[in-house]
């Protein structure tokens, strides 16, 4: 029986895209692993902002998503764009 194996590993690098409620400053860049921060509007009234980057594994995930924690920036989703 061949088992099942993730092309995503919580160890090795990978792209992420993470979208959160509001704007938040493109300055916080270095706050937020180095990813890149973009703004957008979602159903013509509420702003969004994407972060796209490259983690080194998902500790380096968490780390960004703490970071937003802190912010008081709510997650609306957060994915993997890219696996090694």
């Amino acid at each position: 029986m061949e088992k099942y194996r993730s092309s995503v590993s919580m160890f090795e690098p990978a792209t992420y895209r993470i979208c959160i409620v509001g704007t938040l400053d493109k300055q916080c860049s270095d706050y937020c692993g180095g990813m890149m921060i973009e703004h957008d509007i979602v159903l013509t009234q509420y702003p969004v902002t994407i972060l796209t980057g490259r983690m080194i594994d998902q500790a380096a995930l968490i780390g960004v998503i703490n970071s937003l924690y802190d912010f008081g920036c709510p997650l609306l989703s957060v994915e993997c764009v890219e696996a090694q």
